[in-house]
This record gives structure tokens, C-alpha cells and sequence, in this order.
């Protein structure tokens, strides 16, 4: 039974697509307990009331997540659940348990990409659909806030399984040229790196060369791979407009999404889509339970690869065709205030509020420079994140420039 309570954590651990703080101070034992028996309240919701819950729990290499994985894990017991101890995963592997199981929900312990000192849970329903703002977390932090529970009669049971065979059982199936990869690997030959975060649900890619890869240009390279005539391929809005053009070159139908990979994953099932790319490297597959995965990525470009017999560098060469900064951070307290600012400031352009404020100047008819940019407030900070794309360096830094003014003031 769980023995730690009344222990302070803080409110702000909920964000939009995940629960996440800094261990011990704003998250630890008695939330983890406390989001754990509201979780498993919240799946219940629509379940016949004698059946029992199953639920897939697993956790990153942090050095606190076992202790926050026991706390949970009592927490779904005093719910009466049927939990699936899967032990050390990344989430896509955690996704791949929580399909293979026919599980009523999930909970990966981790933090994703934050330093070490930090921890959370990603938590997912049937069929590893995200759990986010809109979509249950504000239920699920209303009730582990109240912390008011009802004793069940009968606690709950754990098995504990390693799924690690069937897991690359089944990246065998849809690469069946894994072994010889791991084999090149293996041998240090020059391959294009690949950097995982640290739950391995997101993965940033480098050229043979050295020289990064930007998250949008693979998802416009995976295009190729993926893009049919009618299939359905989802980005994001800050990616650049040359994934759009692949798509539609491929004869696929290019669908643009809010960031954030609770809204991707949610609409990637809605329309069926085939494949989706995020710019910061979360890539999105219909063969992976519409869901993300870091290795998916990964080897899926290593077959582009090898069939085109190309390094990186080569494939990707007439994809970087624009000039597109950084994402620029601005730290400001009214997000909304200078979003609307902006936006009033470009009314002569083509506007979109899909993602806070995206303004285009498409190609003029006397063949001129086009560009366009992404405004968007943070989800967790005071910040507004720019993206910038133009059709030459020039112009990049004039725009660049004027936005970074019109910013200031």
C-alpha cells in the first residue's frame, strides 16, 4: 500500500500532452499514486463496472523512475487494475506493448527529452491514443488534485513480462533488412548518425558528414517512402514548404496539423493518414499504430538509403531548396497580445490561426521572393517560437530581422 501522502508536489506538472516535472521537488511518490488512481478512474468511464482494468506500465533508465513507477503501480492496484509490468522500454516500444496486450490504457514514466533531473508519465488509452489537453488530462488532474478516493474490496494484480522478442520480431516484419543494419553499425562503418531522446520517441538525424539534418527535411524526404496517389501524409506548421511540395509531387494529400504529437496521433487516425513528421523529430506511422517511434524513423530511412544506393548528404541535397532559420525563442509574459500584433501588422498576407499565427507571401506574379513564418506561444512558458522560411538568405535576414523588432516593441 502506498505510505506517502499529503507530500507537496506541484499543480503545474500537467501540461498539454504529458505529466512532467522535476523530481522531487514539483513531482514524486504521492503524485505518481495520486495520478495513477485518478487515471485509472478516468478509463474507467464507459467500461462495464465489474470488468477490470488492464494497464501496461513501463519506464525510461531515470534514476527516478523506478520509485515513481512502484508509486503508480499501487496506485492502479488500490484501483482494483490488471497491470502489465513491462519493465525498462522507450515509448514506442511501450505503444507496441500496449497494442500487443489489447490494454485499456498505458503509462510510460518518463520526462522525453528534459534532463535528468526531471520525471512525468505519458499516458495513453486503447490502442495507445494520447492522453492531453482536451483529451482527459484536465479530469485526470482535477481528480488526483482533489485526492479523494474510494477504498476498493478487492486490490488489483501484476504481471510482469519482457516483450523484447516480439518487440524486434516485429520491426523485423516491416524492415526485414534490420540484422544487416545492426551489422554496419556494428562494423563503425560511415552511416548517417542518429540521436535519440531519451525515452526514444524522437530521434534528430545527421548526415555522414556530420552536418544535422533538420526534423522537416527528413519528413519531406519520408514522403518519398510513403507518399501515394490519395495516401494521406500529416506535418506540422512549422515545417517548411518543401514537405508540402513533396507530397503533392508524390500524389499524396498533404494535411497540416498543430505541434504537438497528442494532436498529430489523434488526427493521423482520423484521416488514416499513412505517415506524419514533426520539425522536432517526432515522426508518425500508420504501421505503428498511428503512433511515433524514434527507430521506425530511423530504419525507414536507412531503406531509402540503401534502395537509392545514396548517402544521406546525397538524398537530402535537392530538399534543402530553401532558406529557413532556427526556431528563434522570444521571451514575452502577453503571448497573446503580440501574437495579435503581429498578425494585424501583415493583414495584406495570406493568414492562418491553426497554430497561433501563420503568415504566407506566396510567389508574386512578376517571379519575386516568397516567404512566410509561424508564430506560436509555448505551451509550458513565456515564450513565442518563430520559424522563418524565405527564398533567399537575403530575404531571410530582412524578415528575420523586422519580426525580431516588431517583437521587441
Amino acid at each position: 500500500m502506498h505510505k506517502i501522502a499529503q507530500k507537496g508536489w506541484s499543480e503545474g506538472i500537467f501540461k498539454a500532452y504529458d505529466v512532467r516535472g522535476i523530481y522531487p521537488a514539483e513531482i514524486n511518490e504521492d503524485a505518481a499514486y495520486k495520478i495513477a488512481r485518478a487515471f485509472a478512474r478516468y478509463l474507467r468511464i464507459g467500461i462495464k463496472e465489474k470488468e477490470n482494468l488492464k494497464i501496461v506500465v513501463s519506464a525510461d533508465a531515470r534514476e527516478s523512475s523506478p520509485a515513481l513507477k512502484e508509486a503508480f503501480m499501487d496506485g492502479l492496484l488500490d484501483e482494483g487494475a490488471e497491470i502489465v509490468d513491462a519493465g525498462l522500454t522507450t515509448t514506442p516500444m511501450h505503444y507496441f506493448i500496449l497494442n500487443k496486450t489489447e490494454a485499456d490504457g498505458g503509462a510510460m514514466i518518463t520526462a522525453s527529452h528534459n534532463p535528468p533531473e526531471f520525471n512525468g508519465v505519458k499516458l495513453s488509452k486503447k490502442f495507445a491514443v494520447s492522453i492531453g489537453a482536451g483529451s482527459g488530462m484536465e479530469e485526470i488532474k482535477n481528480d488526483a488534485i482533489r485526492g479523494i478516493f474510494q477504498n476498493l474490496e478487492n486490490r488489483g494484480s501484476i504481471v510482469k513480462k519482457d516483450f523484447s522478442d516480439e518487440y524486434i520480431e516485429f520491426l523485423t516484419e516491416h524492415f526485414p533488412h534490420l540484422k544487416f543494419y545492426i551489422a554496419k553499425f556494428a562494423a563503425s562503418e560511415k552511416v548517417p548518425g542518429e540521436s535519440f531522446d531519451f525515452d526514444g520517441d524522437r530521434v534528430m538525424f545527421s548526415d555522414e558528414n556530420g552536418k544535422a539534418v533538420p526534423g522537416d527535411i527528413i519528413t519531406a524526404l519520408l514522403a518519398r517512402k510513403y507518399a501515394k496517389p490519395g495516401e494521406k501524409i500529416i506535418y506540422d506548421v512549422p515545417s517548411s514548404r518543401t514537405v508540402k511540395e513533396e507530397i503533392e509531387a508524390a500524389g499524396g494529400v498533404a494535411i497540416e496539423s498543430r505541434v504537438g504529437h497528442s494532436f498529430i496521433k489523434a488526427l493521423m487516425k482520423k484521416e488514416n493518414a499513412v505517415f506524419g513528421g514533426e520539425l522536432s523529430g517526432h515522426y508518425y506511422f500508420r504501421d505503428f499504430f498511428y503512433s511515433d517511434s524514434g527507430i521506425f524513423a530511423a530504419l525507414a530511412v536507412l531503406d531509402l538509403m540503401k534502395a537509392a544506393k545514396k548517402s544521406l548528404s546525397e538524398l537530402v541535397k535537392p530538399l534543402a531548396r530553401y532558406y529557413k532559420s532556427e526556431e528563434i525563442n522570444f521571451e514575452i509574459k502577453d503571448k497573446e497580445k503580440i501574437i495579435d500584433k503581429v498578425a494585424a501588422y501583415f493583414k495584406d498576407a495570406k493568414i492562418s490561426y491553426l497554430d497561433g499565427v501563420k503568415i504566407e507571401y506566396p510567389d508574386p506574379a512578376d517571379g519575386g521572393a516568397s516567404w512566410w513564418f509561424n508564430l506560436r506561444s509555448s505551451n509550458t512558458e513565456d515564450l513565442v517560437r518563430l520559424n522563418i522560411e524565405a527564398d533567399s538568405p537575403e530575404l531571410l535576414e530582412e524578415k528575420k530581422n523586422l519580426l525580431s523588432k516588431l517583437l521587441a516593441e
